[in-house]
């Protein structure tokens, strides 16, 4: 059975790391004999190219599976329901399929983490007896339940930054609050507007905070430094938005969501620091739909987006536009759908499936209902 973080979390190894094929692009052309080797199109010279490392198989199909967060050295946070008899349980993965239980015993009755730093602390949710609780895991200290505002008696935190500090809500008869908290784990509310639902979904270390506020109409909001209560808006056209990401510069991600029948139509989205010009990342080949999960400092925007093919995991750039990550990697066998995480180093997380990329497919959401999951860390070629 896997340790616990409290008991100093051992890997527990699983199975090996496939080192997979790279793709290259730019291959120089000769124009004549004696003549210089000419530089290949701008497209292709910033079209970027990755290495595949298979993090994990998860052969429970049905399972409750999330993936969600990824710091600088490449450790992913997230919570997977192992055996459908028992619960689901905080992990974090790594390269060989090595795995650390984040909460233990203290995380039986269901624990997910949601965020973690380069220390390797985590951010999560466990359930008690009472509720859902918000906690910070810290290795070779172990779990610390995150206080809670008067009025509330659960919650969730979803982010973590270098400092410690924490984000997400808080729930109970004062209704749902966006929280953040404190080293310490005391916990601060965030402003509302009005009497509105807010959530937190994510911060930097300057302490600016992203999330939504609302419920019929959901619109994504900002906190910046921690303080008076931003509204982002949505496109043209569109009803909802919610902001997911943010990067240490202030630039922010999410998604922009209409009033279409499923598939939801839904844009990606990119807000500049401040909450200026909202751009609309569009969408893959065949496809009208795209959703932003995570922006770095570069401005590398990753997510999942609909295509011709079915649904895929993309990463855009301001060079490049959208891109479909299986055409960046093949990992023979492997259909790429979302892509969650990307770090500062360019580094991203997938998710995807066994079966085959050049054949249309079921969407995304009915997909991991029925096949293993399979998760990897796309590094990039330097």
């Amino acid at each position: 059975m896997m340790r616990s973080m409290q008991a100093g979390c051992p890997k527990k190894q699983l199975a090996r790391t496939f080192g997979l094929g790279a793709f290259y692009w730019a291959l120089a052309m000769a124009a004549g004999a004696g003549a210089a080797l000419h530089a290949p199109p701008l497209q292709a010279q910033t079209r970027p190219g990755y290495t595949a490392i298979e993090y994990a198989r998860l052969d429970n199909p049905g399972a409750t599976t999330i993936i969600r967060g990824m710091n600088s050295t490449n450790e992913v946070a997230g919570g997977f329901q192992r055996d459908r008899r028992r619960a689901s349980s905080a992990l974090i993965f790594m390269p060989n399929h090595a795995v650390e239980d984040v909460a233990g015993e203290q995380g039986a009755g269901n624990s997910v983490a949601y965020g973690i730093n380069d220390q390797g602390e985590v951010a999560g949710a466990l359930n008690t007896s009472v509720a859902l609780r918000p906690f910070r895991a810290v290795r070779r200290v172990g779990v610390q339940e995150l206080a809670l505002p008067p009025g509330t008696n659960g919650g969730i935190a979803y982010a973590i930054n270098e400092l410690g500090e924490a984000a997400g809500y808080a729930s109970g008869t004062a209704g749902v609050r966006a929280v953040w908290w404190t080293r310490r784990g005391e916990a601060q509310l965030l402003q509302n507007i009005g009497s509105l639902t807010t959530r937190a979904l994510d911060l930097n270390d300057r302490g600016d905070i992203v999330g939504v506020s609302g419920d019929q109409v959901k619109t994504a909001v900002a906190w910046p430094r921690k303080g008076g209560v931003i509204s982002l808006g949505t496109l043209p056209g569109f009803v909802h938005s919610e902001a997911v990401s943010i990067s240490e510069n202030g630039t922010m991600a999410g998604v922009a969501i209409g009033t279409g029948e499923f598939p939801n139509r839904s844009r990606a989205v990119l807000w500049q620091p401040g909450g200026t010009a909202m751009r609309d990342l569009g969408a893959l080949d065949g496809g009208i739909d795209s959703r932003a999960r995570d922006v770095n400092n570069r401005g590398e925007v990753v997510g999942t987006a609909t295509s011709a093919e079915g649904d895929r995991a993309f990463v855009w750039t301001a060079a490049t536009g959208m891109l479909d990550l299986n055409s960046l990697v093949t990992v023979p066998g492997l259909v790429m759908t979302d892509a969650l995480s990307i770090n500062r180093r360019g580094d991203i997380v997938v998710m995807g499936h066994d079966g085959h990329t050049g054949e249309p497919e079921e969407s995304h959401e009915h997909v991991d209902h029925h096949v293993a999951r399979r998760i990897f860390v796309l590094r990039p070629l330097r």
